[in-house]
């Protein structure tokens, strides 16, 4: 029996960025932004978050927040985050 991809995801064992106050991500590939502080992403790209990116960039992330992905890049106006590699 083989594990699904999400359950064999070992981020920590691939490495993270962590991203402040505009910032930039440096990395081209990560699979999920923790929110460590309330953050505002200036921007995001994702090729499969099903929704509008213009929905969760200049809003508020409070801490705590997880989104999983496939992301090639993002940007924050304020907060802070890390990005978990994949």
């Amino acid at each position: 029996m083989s594990k699904s991809r999400n359950n064999a995801l070992e981020f920590s064992s691939v490495g993270s960025q962590i991203l402040g106050d505009g910032d930039s991500s440096t990395i081209t590939s990560f699979g999920a932004i923790q929110v460590i502080n309330d953050t505002v992403l200036a921007t995001m790209t994702s090729s499969n978050v099903d929704t509008s990116l213009q929905v969760l960039t200049g809003a508020t992330l409070p801490a705590g927040t997880i989104i999983y992905g496939q992301f090639s890049g993002v940007s924050l106006t304020s907060g802070l985050v890390a990005l978990h590699k994949v």
